[in-house]
């Protein structure tokens, strides 16, 4: 019998990591991996916690577990929190990113690496993975440099979502906040003028846990297929969930806002495309799906 392969998954309680985490679990994978993974505040049952900036004990939980592949989706990816606490923006996202890939080049691991549309300014789309990165806003900023200190390791792999999306009570993702907005009564202010590709995170997980395992490396695209602004997206969701849409009210964003926020970021997804055999799901079939999974009281 052959030996498992040790998947180590930091950031297993968040969006993408969790999914990951549970995928890898299930019956399907569990002769084939031996599944390992951290968390930093969001504790989850089986987990250990890491504090990625701090490289000594990085090595430590390295050297213990000898991961034959690390995911890494740990980051903070909130623009405007990057923005107004730059320093710990790239301690987390760009110096915690360089310890775990010093670690995986010295143990000859292969990187996973979970990074963003945000490193295009949406200007001149559609994108594709030989665009030349440009962003617009500090977090965009972070995610560069640590595709540059990833692309360094001998065997890698960098996947460009946007737009993630779960549901459950504890989500804080777009669907959940017009879910809970209109639930509650409120109006839901959404604009007009910002598109992207709304992705779920299962769908994301399935097709990352392929790329893995037919051993692909270099930069991906991974979204959903829908690009879409957000105003739509969000009638979209109130349909889906059988709330009210005209709840939802249309803007548009603020000039200060726009210079900080890619406003239209179009994905091209050829490359996913030919690569894997997972379904890439639309927006109304993401939108199915997680109705199915989360029950609306």
């Amino acid at each position: 019998m052959e030996d498992k392969l040790r998947v180590l998954i930091i950031g297993a309680s968040g969006k993408v990591g969790k999914e990951i985490f549970k995928n890898l679990k299930n019956k399907d994978n569990k002769s084939t991996y031996d599944i390992f993974g951290t968390y930093y505040t969001n504790q989850m049952e089986g987990l250990e916690q890491l504090d990625i900036t701090n490289l000594p004990v990085v090595e430590k939980v390295l050297e213990k577990i000898n991961p034959s592949i690390l995911i890494h989706t740990a980051a903070i990816t909130y623009p405007l929190r990057c923005e107004e606490n730059r320093e710990l923006a790239w301690k987390i996202n760009v110096e915690g990113t360089k310890n775990l890939a010093q670690c995986c080049m010295k143990k000859n691991c292969k990187m996973v690496f979970i990074s963003s549309d945000g490193v295009f300014n949406g200007k001149n789309g559609p994108f594709d993975e030989t665009h030349k990165t440009n962003p617009l806003n500090y977090y965009g900023e972070t995610k560069v440099e640590s595709e540059k200190i990833v692309s360094e390791i001998n065997d890698y792999l960098v996947i460009r979502t946007a737009w993630v999306n779960d549901v459950g009570p504890n989500s804080r993702s777009f669907v959940m906040q017009v879910i809970n907005s209109l639930q509650n009564g409120n109006i839901f202010n959404a604009s007009i003028d910002q598109f992207g590709h709304p992705t779920y995170s299962t769908n994301l997980a399935e097709i990352i846990i392929e790329l893995i395992k037919k051993n692909y490396n270099g930069i991906f695209h991974v979204t959903g297929l829908t690009y879409i602004d957000r105003f739509h997206f969000a009638k979209k969701i109130a349909e889906a969930f059988d709330l009210n849409p005209e709840m939802i009210h249309e803007t548009t964003t603020d000039l200060n806002q726009s210079r900080t926020r890619p406003m239209k970021v179009k994905m091209k997804l050829d490359k996913l495309k030919s690569s894997i055999s997972t379904k890439i799901l639309s927006l109304d079939e993401q939108l199915d799906s997680m109705r199915n999974n989360y029950h609306v009281v």
